[in-house]
């Protein structure tokens, strides 16, 4: 019972400090045409433990006054001649700037009419003239507990407790009032979360809300806790939710001549563990991040300036830098410019009509038949000119443009199939990229079903392709949507197998039907006595697992003989031919059948 009452006690006291902290630093503003009346109020508020005051008695300039000064609270009076109280109290809450400070008129009025007009007006509470010091005291620490309140909501992130957006500018502008902040001597790094949107479609934004908690609290631990462990204070860095699933470090790069090293040090540190997943609904979530930071200097004064720059110098990130962050430079502003002139055309490529398929033949290794094609997109702008895909589709991922335009791909690519199945090749199959953004769509398996029903070609004709990579991002997920898929008739297809990571020890639990060996390993057979183990290893492999294989980038005839000697193969290269738009791509395809027809 005792320590019971100690730790109240000490709670008490402690919240007692926290308000006498609270009242020292609050600058008191007064407006009054009578100075004595403005002596006595502060004689009152000193004695209270009141510190910072500042009188007025011109109303003519209280505003001007009020503007350069930003108190916590004002004491007005609202009998004045030339302009009343009313008439401040009206530019203050018209004001920018001014129009959330507390403000406490006084009069001598007992009107109701006069006390309404000023609650209208906006403000916060009353005091009767003459003023009662216990009156005065009561209301002033009300008012200053009030919006001590009111700026720990605006300031503060409700769902992880750190500062906001906002806490961040206030932040920014008072250190460089103060003269705190020289140029490149703090940087703001932006980190955010790839693709949260698949945890809030998958579990729902409740568990996605876990899932930014969590991850907050991992932030403070890399930096904050860090910070705190080497200087003693973790003040040297400010940790802020920027909004959605965005967050920033704010660091000093003063505290040491490594700062920045240190700092990269600390992101390595985060970036190892988010190897660990976290835990939604009994199910392992594991989440990928994408880092960039800019400097504080003349041209990043502003947080939207530092956001900008930091996501410029996220998009231009080097992943085999050995760093996991870059910092800004002025050069990476053209490339932002071309960037951001992408992304507008890609907004409207499919109305404009500047999208098309190319289609690059599957050809059976044996006989030399075309068995079916890979559709590729490709696009004409006609502003920016012919844009290759390894330009454009990275720009289409990271805006989610992705799904509407690999929507229009699939499409395109089943009514293209359908049509060949129907005039040309009756056995004719047809291979469609599909991004993970596509994959995560709740209603991606419709969408599919969809785009067969209106082409009218089977489901047993389609094959989907996907990087290793992308069925990794989600296993369990993966599994289950492929495994869907494949019921369905529909075959499923690992792009660039071997290129990937950690998918051996999964691959016999995903629904799949084909691995296709990256080009990179193709290009290694030089003769075929020596070829290449790998793409034996995989063909070996995909025999046990009861898969077809196709091969890529088959570009000389010492490559094809290779692949000539292992079994159940398909290949694609320009040792056939390079990828054709449709019309090109049928002649081909009836040449081909003449030929071996002949």
């Amino acid at each position: 019972m005792n320590s019971v009452i100690t730790d109240a006690t000490d709670q008490a006291l402690e919240l007692d400090d926290e308000m006498l902290c609270l009242m020292r630093s609050a600058k008191i503003m007064m407006v009054d045409d009578e100075p004595i009346n403005m002596r006595v109020l502060q004689l009152h508020l000193n004695v209270e433990g009141y510190e910072r005051f500042v009188s007025v008695s011109d109303s003519t300039i209280a505003m001007s006054v009020l503007r350069a000064e930003k108190p916590n609270v004002l004491l007005l009076d609202l009998n004045m001649p030339e302009v009343s109280g009313l008439e401040i109290l009206e530019q203050i809450r018209a004001d920018e700037e001014l129009k959330r400070l507390p403000v406490i008129v006084l009069t001598s009025s007992n009107s109701e009419d006069i006390k309404f007009k000023a609650l209208q007006c906006g403000a916060n509470d009353f005091l009767p003239k003459p003023v009662h010091a216990s009156e005065l005291a009561l209301r002033m620490r009300n008012t200053l507990v009030a919006r001590s309140y009111e700026q720990r909501i605006m300031h503060v992130d409700s769902l992880t407790d750190l500062p906001n957006r906002l806490a961040l500018a206030d932040y920014i502008e008072q250190h460089v009032a103060n003269n705190e902040l020289g140029a490149d001597s703090h940087a703001l790094v932006l980190i955010n979360i790839h693709r949260f949107k698949t945890i809030n479609d998958s579990y729902g934004s409740a568990r996605g809300d876990d899932v930014l908690w969590a991850f907050s609290q991992r932030l403070r631990l890399a930096f904050v806790e860090a910070a705190a462990e080497e200087h003693g204070s973790g003040d040297s860095v400010l940790v802020v939710r920027l909004g959605g699933d965005r967050f920033g470090v704010f660091a000093n790069l003063l505290e040491n001549p490594s700062a920045q090293s240190v700092l990269q040090g600390q992101l390595t540190q985060l970036l190892k563990s988010l190897e660990q997943p976290f835990a939604v609904e009994s199910s392992d979530v594991y989440i990928n991040v994408g880092i960039g930071a800019s400097y504080f200097n003349t041209t990043t004064k502003t947080v939207e300036a530092l956001i900008s720059h930091a996501e410029t110098a996220m998009r231009n990130h080097d992943q085999n830098s050995g760093y996991p962050c870059t910092f800004f430079s002025a050069e990476m502003t053209d490339g932002a410019r071309r960037l951001l002139d992408i992304e507008n055309g890609l907004r409207t490529a499919i109305e404009d009509n500047a999208l098309y398929l190319t289609y690059q033949p599957k050809v059976d290794v044996q006989t030399g038949l075309i068995t079916g094609a890979e559709a590729l997109l490709r696009w004409r702008d006609a502003k920016l000119g012919e844009l290759s895909p390894v330009e454009f589709i990275p720009v289409a991922e990271a805006t989610n443009m992705i799904v509407p335009i690999g929507l229009w791909v699939l499409e395109q690519a089943c009514h293209q199939a359908a049509n060949l199945r129907r005039t040309v090749a009756p056995h004719f199959k047809i291979a469609v990229n599909v991004s993970v953004a596509q994959l995560a769509e709740p209603h991606f398996t419709d969408f599919v079903l969809a785009a067969l029903k209106s082409s009218g070609l089977p489901s047993r004709a389609l094959t989907l392709e996907l990087t290793e990579n992308m069925i990794m991002d989600d296993v369990e997920a993966s599994i289950a949507k492929l495994a869907a898929l494949r019921e369905l008739g529909i075959s499923i297809s690992i792009d660039d197998f071997g290129t990937g990571y950690s998918s051996l020890s999964y691959l016999h639990r995903f629904s799949v039907d084909q691995l296709k060996i990256d080009r990179s390993f193709i290009m290694q057979i030089e003769s075929l006595e020596v070829g290449s183990p790998i793409v034996k290893a995989v063909v070996m492999l995909a025999n046990d697992l009861g898969l077809s294989i196709v091969a890529e980038g088959v570009e000389t005839e010492i490559q094809l003989a290779y692949i000539q000697t292992l079994p159940r193969m398909e290949y694609q290269g320009y040792y056939m031919s390079r990828p054709l738009i449709a019309t090109e791509f049928e002649k081909l395809v009836i040449v081909n059948m003449q030929k071996l027809a002949a």
